[in-house]
């Protein structure tokens, strides 16, 4: 597999905790409110055909938290100017998951010459009409984390991350990544009152994927998502919670570079 760095640049404004892999055309991905825990599965087999560019998002990981990120609109301007000083070829591929899909998904509607596809997972952004998105802050940061997987004792994403005795340092991000997901996404909870109107406008090809057993962001999420998006498609994934990316690396993988193609 590909070689992947993992750096401290300056970037956009402000200091960015880097991680990045591969050749071939450019893959950025956003990540959503847990954070990025580390370079995943998925990541270095996609990182074989398409140059993986995962920056942690500002607030989260060790990339600085400026006091002018306020919501998710501040999030999406922040990555095209994070992908402009990388000078990263647009239009380009975009995976955003949950919270970062919920940013991708803004960005498609107001700048859609940043695209060439885009992959939703799990994304929020839309409040489902049946069902309830998960309230991270009723319950402690560990709850969530396994409330993310349908079974977490196999997974070997969350066996490696989160699935042992953590130290302090680590559980003070967890912290940190739920203050910051606070500011950004509390009222209205984890949604947006005006996308699910402005999707309609968005013409980027779209793939949608959900796990079937998401206990986070229903899958009505994502079947609202496929009928506002023009021509999206809603691809779903057996016996899997919100994270396909790290429990389901195999069929999540196969997925993506059938999208994205060479």
């Amino acid at each position: 597999m590909a070689a992947m760095s993992h750096s401290q640049i300056d970037a956009a404004g402000l200091s960015v905790e880097l991680r990045r892999g591969g050749q071939g055309a450019p893959l950025i991905v956003i990540h959503g409110e847990l954070g990025m825990p580390g370079w995943l599965d998925s990541f270095a087999r996609l990182s074989e055909q398409y140059d993986v560019i995962v920056p942690s998002l500002p607030g989260y990981g060790r990339s600085t938290r400026p006091d002018w990120i306020m919501g998710v609109h501040d999030l999406a301007a922040w990555v095209t100017w994070f992908a402009r000083d990388l000078d990263i070829r647009t239009p380009a591929n975009v995976i955003g998951c949950s919270l970062g899909g919920w940013v991708a998904a803004e960005l498609a509607t107001v700048a859609p010459q940043f695209f060439n596809k885009l992959v939703l997972v799990g994304a929020m952004g839309i409040k489902p009409d049946r069902g309830e998105i998960f309230d991270y802050f009723l319950d402690s940061g560990p709850t969530g984390l396994r409330r993310a997987f349908y079974r977490p004792e196999e997974s070997a994403e969350y066996a490696r991350f989160w699935g042992r005795d953590w130290t302090p340092e680590e559980a003070d991000l967890v912290e940190q990544h739920r203050e910051m997901t606070c500011r950004i996404a509390w009222k209205p909870y984890m949604h947006s009152l005006t996308l699910r109107h402005l999707l309609a406008g968005v013409r980027t090809p779209t793939l949608l994927v959900w796990g079937r057993e998401d206990a986070i962001t229903p899958l009505r999420v994502g079947e609202i998502y496929a009928q506002a998006i023009p021509r999206a498609r809603l691809a779903t994934i057996e016996q899997c919670g919100h994270m396909p990316e790290m429990e389901k690396p195999d069929e999540f993988t196969a997925l993506v570079r059938n999208f994205f193609g060479p």
